[in-house]
This record gives structure tokens, sequence and C-alpha cells, in this order.
């Protein structure tokens, strides 16, 4: 018995040693390389003019090292139904040949996409966000370092998907190792706050299948749109994509002064008072009818799903709404 608990113990720290340094080798190069290397050189391609502070880099690296403590414990889950003989499926896929290898590592990215698009929105609702997703969208202004700053729900959420993964479909320990390295990249490039990615001859991304770091910095900013990870599939598909996020992208691809563009959604926040966002729960297309003079009623979220306000028209006044707020952010939170 003792043996198998030091082998499960060696196989954790293993996997704990390997995900923080793929975390720390690609979260800190991308931030030297593109905010201090390159930062007069790429500054045309800084998507918000502010800089998050040195204080939220060192809380989303302490919190991302937390998600990969819990990555490593459901992880080492697949090295016990190994030793155990109930996991043929590496084995298996190891016979199957290179052909093999390759068509699995896209078909978990594919699957991988849908399970972050749909738990991600799940995590969305009201119920789940202040105790499941919260932590992440405290980095209103994300940086390279916030790919793994979570809670403890959603860390878990994130780490089953691999085990659930190896049980049912054959993949090869390479392919995963592949599979950890694309994410990675993928998931830090999003929160780097600089558009790389090449505008064709109508300002739209060259790949406009994949997501930018323009379509993931909406998400933080105005929470109720562009959910998925690496993929646009599924947020054009379920009507969630950002209505300005080709125009927000163009406004960057294009961009030949230098100088960075407003934070996502100031200019509205200017004007709009409650609905700074125009970020709906479950209803997202709605805020563009909000903005074409159609009816605004409904429970509306603010800018980085900091509260919920209900409008509804109120007294005799053509047109005039009054917002009640029906939830916030911390639950004792007054303000």
């Amino acid at each position: 018995m003792s043996d198998w608990v030091q082998g499960v113990a060696g196989q954790w720290l293993v996997n704990m040693g390997v995900d923080v340094a793929r975390y720390v080798i690609f979260a800190v190069a991308v931030w030297l390389i593109l905010w201090v290397a390159l930062k007069g050189l790429l500054r045309s391609r800084k998507i918000r003019e502010d800089t998050p502070p040195a204080r939220q880099l060192a809380i989303e690296f302490l919190v991302s090292i937390r998600s990969i403590a819990i990555f490593s414990t459901i992880g080492v889950s697949m090295f016990v139904l190994e030793q155990a003989g109930s996991l043929p499926g590496p084995a298996l896929a190891a016979q199957w040949g290179l052909a093999w290898g390759a068509a699995s590592l896209v078909m978990m990215v594919i699957a991988h996409d849908a399970w972050f698009y749909w738990s991600h929105r799940l995590m969305h609702d009201p119920r789940l966000f202040r105790r499941m997703h919260r932590r992440h969208h405290r980095s209103h202004n994300p940086s390279p370092f916030t790919a793994y700053s979570f809670d403890l729900g959603e860390a878990a959420v994130m780490a089953i998907f691999v085990p659930v993964w190896m049980v049912l479909v054959p993949t090869a320990w390479p392919v995963v190792g592949l599979f950890m390295l694309h994410q990675i990249v993928r998931n830090t490039l999003g929160h780097a706050g600089y558009e790389l990615m090449p505008a064709n001859r109508n300002g739209r991304p060259i790949l406009g299948f994949l997501t930018t770091t323009t379509h993931h910095d909406l998400h933080h900013s105005e929470a109720g749109w562009n959910y998925g990870l690496y993929f646009t599939w599924w947020d054009r598909m379920m009507g969630t994509e950002h209505p300005d996020y080709h125009a927000r992208f163009a406004s960057v691809a294009n961009r030949k002064d230098g100088s960075a563009s407003l934070p996502a959604g100031a200019a509205k926040a200017a004007g709009v008072s409650l609905l700074l966002a125009v970020a709906t729960l479950s209803l997202a297309p709605r805020a563009a009818e909000a903005q074409t003079g159609a009816d605004i009623g409904g429970r509306w979220a603010t800018q980085g799903f900091g509260s919920i306000v209900e409008l509804a028209p109120c007294g005799e006044a053509d047109g005039a709404h009054c917002g009640r707020i029906v939830w916030l952010w911390e639950e004792t939170d007054e303000s």
C-alpha cells in the first residue's frame, strides 16, 4: 500500500512540476516579449491603454499555481487508472501510428473548445458565477498571467476534460503533451493584451475561424459575449459573438499612430450609465437591439459582470426606464 501511495505522490509531483514549468515558461515568455522587449515596436497593437498593476500580476500568478495543483490532483487519476489496467487507450493509440496521433490531436482540440464554450457559458449563470468564475473576471484588464487564474470550482471543471477524454478516446501520451502545449500557448496569447493576428484587406482576422486576443479581451470587458477559447464557431452559431468584434479588431489591426484604444466599452459607459457594457446573461443578442432603439427592458450585466441591473418602464414618461440592482459581485456589497 505504501508503494502505491508513493507512486501516486510521485506522479502528482511530476504532473505539478511539468504543468508549473509549462505555465511559467509561456506566461513569462509572452510577458517579457510583448510587454517588455517589443513594447515600443508593438504599441499600435496594444488593445487597451491601461496596463494592469503589478499587484494584479502577482495575484494571478499565485492563483494560477493553485489551479495547477487542482489540475495535477485530478490528472493523477489517469495514472491510477492506467496502473489498475483500466486505461488501455494510450497503449492502443500508440499502436495505431502517427496518422491516428494527428487525428486524435485535432479531435481533442475541437472537443476541448466545445467543452470550454459550454462549461464557460454555464459558469456565467449568476447562480454559479460568484462561486465558480468570479476570480477570472477580477482580471478585468487581463495579462498573460491570467491564463489559469481560476476559482477552485472552475479549475476542477477545466481539469476534468483530459481524464474524461482519455477514458473515451484512445490517445497516446505524447499527443496529450502536444495538446497541453497548444492549450497554454493559445490561452496565454488570448490574455496577452496585444493583437498579433494579421488582418485581411477588409480589416477582419486573416484566420476568422480562430479566436483572437481582441475576441477574448472583449469577453473580459463585456462578459456576456465571446465564450469560445480556440475557435469562433460556437459563438457564431449561438449568437454570442460580440456585435462589435470585427470593428474592434480592425481598429487595433489597422492602427498606425501607435496609440492604444480606449478600454473596451469605455465610450458606451460614458453615455449609457447603467448599461455600461450592453452584455446580457442569457439573451446576449438583445444588446444589439438596444443599440437600435428597441425595448431595453429586462436584465442586463454591467461592464465586467460586476452587477446585474433590471430595467423596466417607470412613471408615465414616454420611453423612460428605471433600473433596479438584482445581483452584485459581492453578496455583502451594499454599494
